[in-house]
């Protein structure tokens, strides 16, 4: 018989108890070391080694059922249940309940097992926790909302009031939302749950405030098209109420047809509403639903042009802000182009618009058409500075293509046309690509030069 060998002088019966009792220890310290590790595989192997010799352990028994679950291996888990005589009943709930809902996809099945259980066992917050996971993640939202607001203990759980707080927002219910979030951070500020979804809440807040304000000014006017605007953005950044966003930017647009404003805000809002694809936005409407939907000032600010094209829609010098606004804030490149070619309709000659076009047609990846627009922009003899900032789109166009030797002549005609940093630093990134590091930090040097003269 093979004993330890510093206990060979020992009484044989001490020795196998002393050999017994240092190989038990030594498994759980090895078990100890693979928690800390999260090396789950090697805690199942240790686990079942420890239960060879202490059956009863159920502390363990419960440990490896979870570790197959977590390393979805749900039929191991099932066999650690059913083999435990004397399982408790809320874990066996728990591994069968995972196993349909997960394995099998059963989860009408594995939702009725959970409220069976539950409703003999109203008190178990961890059974809850799981029936409401599985009731958010078949949308069924209501039923989340109606459980959590029964079920014991919530009120003290952090991680079940942010589950609530996110079925009530996708039901819309923002004001309830944002009560229930307000009671979890109270709870616990720092709950993961609570960390992860605070920046989303904060949103929502101030959402819910835009939301309110505009509802307030249209009880009382229903047609006034700034507070229909207002409403349907702060509706679109909540992320759940899409489908309340375009309705209000369809009234916006009943209330002012042609407004941009409007057709932009409904765009945006019927793709996140998915009833408008990104290919028919931009073929029908002219909108870019890739692009993020403008800043609130942005919308306010093309608001007003429109309301100016209203009464004029020859005005030449709100449609080419509109098309600035378009171009330059709201990446709306094909409306921006849209307005600039409206603008060379009323006046062909406009360098102005010429310019706005070239501009949009370099962003939407255009550059040979960009050019042939240059030239004939360069024909009409525009202001330097109309050609020189149209020549700096083509450079970034050329630069971006690779295409070093043409980028370098547009730098150098900008530059020649008016030496302002901008332009200098556009030829000194060039230089750099084609390794010219003396003429590059020259040029750098003569924009840091510009830049200090044009602050004083």
């Amino acid at each position: 018989m093979k004993v330890c060998p510093r206990t060979f002088l020992l009484p044989l019966a001490a020795t196998l108890l002393f050999c017994h009792t240092t190989l038990a220890v030594s498994l759980r310290d090895q078990l100890a070391l693979a928690e800390k590790d999260e090396d789950s595989h090697a805690q199942i192997e240790l686990i079942r080694r420890i239960l060879d010799k202490e059956a009863g352990d159920s502390g363990l028994r419960e440990q490896l059922a979870d570790l197959w679950l977590a390393v979805e291996d749900y039929d191991m888990a099932e066999s650690v249940v059913r083999e435990w005589t004397n399982a408790p009943e809320s874990i066996r709930a728990r591994v069968f309940a995972t196993a349909l809902f997960v394995r099998d996809q059963k989860k009408a099945e594995a939702v009725a097992l959970l409220e069976g259980f539950l409703a003999g066992h109203p008190e178990d917050i961890e059974i809850t926790r799981q029936l409401a996971g599985y009731l958010a993640g078949i949308g069924e939202d209501k039923k989340v909302v109606d459980l959590l607001s029964k079920a014991p203990g919530v009120d003290e759980d952090a991680s079940l009031l942010v589950s609530r707080a996110l079925a009530r927002r996708k039901l819309q219910d923002f004001a309830g939302s944002l009560e229930d979030f307000s009671a979890a951070n109270k709870v616990d500020p720092e709950d993961q749950s609570v960390v992860g979804n605070r920046p989303a809440f904060d949103r929502l807040r101030v959402a819910l405030s835009g939301i309110d304000a505009a509802g307030a000014i249209l009880a009382s006017d229903p047609n006034d098209l700034s507070a229909r605007l207002s409403r349907a953005y702060w509706y679109f950044t909540t992320g759940f109420a899409s489908v309340l966003a375009v309705e209000d930017a369809e009234s916006a647009r009943q209330i002012s047809p042609k407004s941009v404003a409007a057709l932009v805000l409904f765009a945006e809002a019927s793709n996140q509403a998915a009833r408008l694809s990104v290919r028919d936005a931009l073929d029908k409407l002219k909108v870019d639903v890739s692009k993020p939907l403008p800043a609130l000032e942005v919308i306010d600010r093309l608001q007003r042009y429109d309301g100016r094209l209203a009464k004029n829609p020859k005005d030449v010098s709100a449609l080419l802000a509109r098309s600035r606004e378009l171009g330059e804030n709201a990446q709306q490149y094909p409306l921006a182009m849209r307005d600039a070619e409206a603008v060379l309709e009323i006046d062909p000659g406009s360098a102005s618009a010429r310019a706005a076009k070239i501009s949009a047609l370099v962003k939407l990846g255009r550059a040979e058409d960009a050019a042939a627009e240059l030239r004939v922009l360069e024909t009409a003899k525009p202001p330097r500075e109309v050609l020189a900032d149209s020549l700096g789109d083509l450079v970034e166009a050329a630069f971006g293509a690779s295409q070093l030797d043409v980028a370098l002549e547009y730098a150098n005609r900008a530059i020649k046309a008016k030496p302002e940093a901008r332009y200098y630093k556009q030829r000194a990134a060039i230089l750099q690509r084609l390794e010219r590091f003396t003429d590059a930090h020259a040029d750098l040097s003569s924009a840091q030069q510009l830049e200090k003269e044009g602050s004083r």
